[in-house]
């Protein structure tokens, strides 16, 4: 994948596309590094430091968190033209989800050093982020947080661990 088509993909990514001006998205196209996982693999596991984030140009992933009650949840499928990873990347803390490749994915990586180069030629990019990123992070935190068992999903779940009783 060469220079021009990073470019031309990162220049369509709201993130970047309308806080970066062409010499920014020129470097930061410089600086993303093509990648491809294949279908099955791990891009992130839940609880690792962050060192670089994708940009998806083709394929599908899924992002999974861990809810307030311990359970594995899907929140999202992502492809083309999404982010995964930026949260963590962009403030330091741990990941907060894990995101699996569905099929084979082509991304633009882009690392902590890059963002660092971009953010010191541009510091006010800072602000843009952030107002992103707390959307982002509110509704992780809202998908993360179960609502309450109604009565009819504790059944569900008595039926399930003694299904031998409840064989049809």
């Amino acid at each position: 994948m060469d220079e021009d088509l990073r470019l031309a993909e990162l220049s369509t990514i709201p993130l970047f596309a309308g806080a970066l001006d062409a010499e920014l998205l020129a470097v930061l196209a410089a600086k993303a590094r093509h990648v491809v996982f294949p279908a099955g693999s791990t891009l992130m596991n839940s609880g690792d430091f962050g060192v670089a984030m994708y940009v998806i140009i083709e394929g599908r992933v899924d992002v999974h968190v861990t809810t307030e009650r311990g359970s594995d949840r899907e929140i999202a499928e992502l492809g083309s033209g999404d982010i995964v990873g930026e949260m963590s990347l962009m403030t330091g803390a741990r990941r907060n989800a894990s995101v699996e490749a569905e099929t084979e994915v082509t991304a633009l990586e882009i690392t902590k050093v890059t963002l660092e180069e971009i953010l010191a030629r541009a510091p006010q990019l800072i602000e843009h982020f952030s107002a992103i990123l707390a959307t982002r992070q509110a509704e992780l935190d809202r998908i993360a947080a179960e609502p309450p068992s109604s009565a009819s999903d504790i059944a569900h779940q008595i039926r399930g661990f003694f299904h031998t009783v409840f064989r049809t």
